[in-house]
């Protein structure tokens, strides 16, 4: 048998000497080792000299070989910690990046000024994590989501139950066909890629749907119909925000101050780097 030192050594050098898409081979084989031991990644390191056996080596192993595949380990672990909250992913749904936590964060900002937004839309939803921690960090919002994919709904519903122990108003939707109420904020993070980028993605093995990444030749389509059609599903002065790439946010912004917007504005993330474009409805 091996001591977790020894195998944590030939799992990070497993990814490193592969082709994985992987930047951080030390942390990803901890943890992945981590989750098939059922411990913690601080227990796990300071427990080198332990001893495991062999069938959880093989398993370790095992899940070391999707990894290399280009499996995320959210994917692997079927969670991803999100503003605090564990969320359930699959290959159905992307994994919520730490980067949409802007998105949030911004919205909280704009609630807390206003006494006037109750309704919430969450719209191309994914897991729910936008929605989800909106509702979680401010329970009197009445929250509702919305995506595409059916699979997404599912999932989506299935965090709700869990993190916020009841099922939010989640709707199976292309963009607004099938929504019939009005909100006081919309908040959406759409499919921005464009088209040759999912491609090239696609390509390399990547799991995420492309369903969710691919927004067109230059990625805004989806983005476009966003702005033209939500005012006809918002309150007046409500909110829309938008998260997209870094070299998008000044054309959305243009969108915006060309249809039915006023007060846009652009949200920087963490690293001081353009997120999100916010407007209000005329």
């Amino acid at each position: 048998m091996r001591n977790i030192r020894e195998a944590l050594t030939e799992g990070t050098s497993l990814l490193r000497e592969s082709q994985t898409a992987s930047e951080t081979p030390f942390l990803d084989a901890s943890i992945l080792l981590s989750f098939i031991l059922n411990i913690s990644k601080e227990k796990l390191l300071a427990s080198y000299p332990d001893l495991i056996n062999d069938s959880d080596f093989a398993a370790f192993i095992n899940i070391l070989k999707k990894r290399v595949k280009n499996t995320p380990v959210s994917y692997l672990l079927n969670q991803k910690e999100f503003f605090g909250l564990n969320f359930y992913v699959d290959e159905s749904v992307l994994v919520p990046r730490p980067d949409s936590e802007t998105l949030v964060e911004k919205a909280l900002d704009i609630i807390a000024k206003s006494d006037c937004i109750k309704n919430v839309l969450d719209l191309c939803t994914g897991s729910g994590a936008l929605g989800i921690a909106l509702k979680h960090s401010n329970p009197d919002l009445n929250v509702s989501c919305s995506d595409i994919s059916q699979d997404a709904v599912k999932i989506c519903r299935k965090n709700s139950k869990e993190i916020l122990n009841k099922e939010l108003n989640v709707i199976q939707s292309n963009l607004f066909d099938k929504i019939k109420e009005k909100f006081d904020l919309i908040i959406s993070n759409p499919p921005y890629l464009t088209t040759q980028e999912t491609r090239d993605m696609m390509r390399t093995g990547w799991k995420e749907p492309g369903l969710a990444l691919d927004g067109g030749v230059d990625g805004l389509d989806f983005i476009r119909k966003i702005v033209d059609i939500s005012p006809d599903y918002m309150n007046k002065n409500g909110y829309l925000i938008i998260e997209s790439s870094i070299d998008q946010t000044n054309k959305i912004r243009a969108l915006l101050d060309s249809g039915e917007f006023y007060n846009t504005s652009i949200g920087k993330d963490l690293s001081g780097r353009n997120r999100v474009t916010i407007g209000q409805r005329i």
